[in-house]
């Protein structure tokens, strides 16, 4: 067990605080050293259960606005038919829940008048150096980690970009395994900000814990479900409904999990609610199984609750 020492100004006296973090274990120490002698980077780690974090405090800017230039209309791109307003999803009792609100489009997207947000220089190179040291330190399969946490935080302005990614994706993902596009789908990115960040060298505000692959699949499946309403050349369009499920099956089919009971789903504009067990979602997404049979002795159940009743219908 090793301390951490935090000076804070109270009027005209300051107090120091002494916060205790583990010892650092091998790869732990391995990883720092690279990022210090490579990088010049003083980062901090903690492993908790199999998860690393990272954090990686800065005083310099992490995202700035730049001008972008304009490009032809795609002629293959499909319009959005819907605008997705609202989507969650959680993990509980051994369901995949979720929720969310779509409504037909009747807007054409405004234009952004030639500026996005983008990182900094300083944050893509930062960004990259850290990527570089995971590369160099953590692809052998024998460690025992299964999901890298890396926090960048802005110490000046309070701001922060999160990163959560299982380390199994990125193995693959190194060797050409799988797509570098379809591991940045699978990574979950966070843009937060908050004046408890402000001066924070050490990563106090961060809740440290272990991350549990049912709540990952459940971020990266809300991901991938906004990414195709809003981002895709291809968004959904006739049943949204079956983009959403479609999505939901193919990343439970990507990670070979089982481990669940079913999946459920509340439109909470039409209040239509579908259950669906894992066998059944056997006949959804883009990536199921090419069986012509498949959907012979498949049902759906619909559950739908209105006017105070509760109507079951199958398909």
């Amino acid at each position: 067990m090793c301390l951490l020492v935090l000076f804070t100004a109270g009027g005209c006296t300051s107090k120091k605080i002494a916060i205790a973090r583990p010892a650092p274990t091998d790869l732990q120490k391995k990883f720092e050293l690279k990022c210090r002698k490579d990088y010049n980077l003083n980062i901090i780690t903690r492993i908790v259960g199999k998860t690393f974090w990272i954090y990686a405090p800065t005083d310099k800017p992490l995202f700035d606005f730049a001008a972008e230039s304009p490009s032809p209309p795609d002629p293959l791109k499909k319009p959005a038919k819907y605008d997705l307003l609202y989507i969650d999803g959680v993990y509980k009792n051994s369901s995949f829940n979720f929720e969310y609100d779509v409504i037909p489009k009747t807007k054409s997207d405004l234009s952004n008048e030639g500026i996005r947000n983008e990182g900094t220089d300083y944050f893509n190179k930062l960004y990259n150096n850290l990527f570089t040291a995971i590369t160099e330190t953590m692809l052998d399969p024998k460690i025992p980690i299964k999901f890298v946490v890396m926090a960048i935080t802005d110490i000046k302005k309070g701001i922060e970009a999160r990163y959560t990614f299982y380390l199994e994706d990125y193995r693959m993902a190194s060797v050409e395994g799988i797509p570098y596009d379809e591991f940045s789908k699978r990574v979950l990115q966070e843009s937060k900000g908050s004046t408890d960040y402000i001066g924070d060298e050490i990563g106090q505000h961060l809740e440290y814990n272990d991350i549990y692959m049912p709540d990952f699949l459940a971020k990266q499946m809300v991901n991938r479900i906004r990414f195709k309403f809003t981002q895709s050349d291809f968004p959904p369009q006739e049943n949204y409904e079956e983009a959403i499920i479609g999505i939901i099956a193919d990343t439970t089919r990507y990670y070979h999990f089982k481990d669940f009971k079913e999946v459920r789903t509340d439109d909470i504009r039409t209040k239509k609610k579908m259950i669906f067990t894992p066998k059944q979602l056997d006949y959804f997404g883009e990536d199921k199984p090419r069986n012509k049979d498949l959907k012979q002795n498949s049902k759906l159940i619909h559950i739908i609750f209105e006017d105070g009743k509760t109507t079951f219908k199958e398909q």
